[in-house]
């Protein structure tokens, strides 16, 4: 099959297997064999099976303190009022969208857009989402379009032979914002009474370097966060977006057990006994006084979050599961 992914970023070509940034689309680029190109080059994608629109967030990405970083027009509203899915449409077989944050990022758009965007969708011939929660949210919005799931994936070639060596540390997954919920991982995290981490990453607040017992990893390749994350003993991600959930897959990928948000499909599959209603820190805190405190239980959910990775997250199964 031919295969295209459209998206904001701005190579064209195909993902290798060695690539040491192999984030979430870009894993989905290499399991394709897809072609890449940038969005604006819509025109010149034709004869293609199916082509994947990967739509951006732009400037309604969430800041540290949890809003727009700028107000006023969107960047990509005069392609959201155009009629490019239909010139994509009639070059060639199929054209897709997948889900790009969460589902309900679209609604901080001016009201023209977010209308613009509710065609974008209608207009495709089919919608993947990240989570079965995501699921519903489309299917409510297009009830007769073709809505499936599209799970989070990992190509193993260059971290297959990473060996997890657990130090007694904790990872927090995220800073200290409102799309990451970082404080509240912060506070569950001290219960262990290992050295507590977090990444680098857009969301982190000025100051949050200050906090004197929190240490911070800087922006790393996605290869080197692996071998980063593979020292690490624990992990609790309360973030209450629901996005593609690579944090707990990554985690589940070394037997890391991470306590996290059960709407996230891959904390839920991979980590059954550490998923909470995200707000639920009272819960939060009593599983990481058992991991801490039970060696079976923390043994029980390193293994069962392996196993589960195996069974539902290889390319393997990914690829016998993706709905073309």
């Amino acid at each position: 099959m031919k295969i295209t992914f459209l998206t904001e970023m701005g190579f064209q070509g195909k993902i290798s297997n060695d690539n040491t940034n192999m984030r979430t689309e870009f894993a989905w680029m290499n399991a394709l064999d897809a072609n890449h190109s940038n969005l604006g080059n819509y025109n010149n994608v034709k004869d293609q099976d199916h082509v994947f629109i990967i739509f951006p967030k732009g400037e309604l990405f969430l800041n540290a303190v949890g809003i727009k970083l700028k107000e006023g027009v969107n960047p990509y509203s005069g392609l959201l009022a155009s009629n490019f899915i239909d010139i994509l449409k009639s070059n060639n077989k199929k054209v897709h969208y997948i889900q790009e944050g969460p589902s309900w990022f679209f609604n901080d758009y001016e009201i023209v857009d977010q209308f613009n965007f509710y065609n974008l969708l209608s207009k495709c011939d089919s919608i993947f989402a990240h989570n079965e929660y995501d699921v519903k949210f489309y299917k409510g919005l297009l009830p007769n379009k073709s809505i499936s799931n599209i799970k989070t994936l990992l190509i193993e070639n260059l971290i297959q032979d990473i060996k997890p060596v657990p130090q007694d540390k904790v990872i927090i997954g995220g800073n200290f914002a409102r799309w990451y919920g970082g404080f509240s991982s912060y506070i569950i995290s001290d219960i262990f009474g290992v050295e507590k981490w977090t990444q680098e990453s857009h969301a982190k607040r000025s100051n949050e370097q200050d906090i004197p017992d929190l240490n911070h990893l800087p922006r790393l390749t996605w290869l080197d966060w692996m071998r980063e994350l593979s020292t690490f003993k624990y992990a609790v991600h309360l973030m209450p977006t629901i996005a593609a959930g690579t944090f707990s897959l990554n985690c589940a990928y070394f037997g890391i057990p991470c306590i996290g948000n059960k709407n996230v499909d891959t904390q839920k599959i991979c980590h059954p006994d550490l998923s909470v209603d995200v707000e639920d820190v009272e819960e939060a805190r009593i599983l990481a006084i058992r991991l801490k405190e039970d060696k079976e239980f923390y043994i029980k959910c390193s293994e069962t979050a392996k196993y589960n990775y195996q069974k539902h997250y290889t390319i393997k199964t990914w690829k016998e599961n993706i709905n073309l």
